[in-house]
């Protein structure tokens, strides 16, 4: 039973990086309509309050969580909030780079600074996370990973020296 659900973990996890492409692909093509990297952002962020508006108040007809009392927020350590404005600094990489480097190259990338962070806060336990040292096993993953996204790059840069980034606005209108 633990390994369907770990399973489903994975699943969930793969399905989430997934979107992430769907995501960058939006925000390159709201940007080249709308034209100004704020607005797009807040327009992004304003379409995903709403949706968490409408899941928010589902769950309520159908969830007995509680919800979190003054208190809760009280003891909430100062920085915790602060991860939708970090995301935004996604958001805005997704809006101003991506069309320059392409998908797959922004994604892995992203990847790439992602691991190379979460593993130094596993390995001292950062922001809440259980301790999971950074192994050699874990370390050469790391590095091996990041190989791979170094090949995919230089290859991102063969592509836009043949011109395959042209006519982009063409191709989604």
């Amino acid at each position: 039973m633990a390994a369907i659900g770990l399973g489903l973990i994975f699943l969930f996890i793969l399905a989430a990086g997934g979107l992430r492409s769907v995501e960058v692909g939006c925000q390159n093509t709201q940007m080249l309509h709308v034209k100004n990297v704020w607005i797009s952002a807040v327009a992004s962020y304003a379409v995903a309050l709403s949706g968490f508006l409408i899941f928010l108040a589902v769950s309520r007809l159908f969830s007995s969580a509680p919800l979190p009392t003054l208190a809760d927020f009280e003891h909430m350590p100062w920085w915790a909030p602060f991860g939708g404005l970090i995301g935004g600094v996604a958001v805005v990489g997704m809006i101003t780079v991506a069309k320059h480097v392409g998908i797959a190259t922004f994604n892995a990338v992203v990847i790439v600074s992602e691991m190379l962070v979460a593993l130094v806060m596993d390995d001292l336990g950062l922001m809440g996370f259980a301790v999971r040292h950074a192994t050699p096993m874990r370390l050469v993953a790391a590095a091996l990973i990041t190989v791979a996204v170094v090949l995919m790059a230089s290859d991102t840069a063969t592509d836009r020296d043949s011109g395959a980034d042209t006519l982009v606005a063409e191709r989604i209108s």
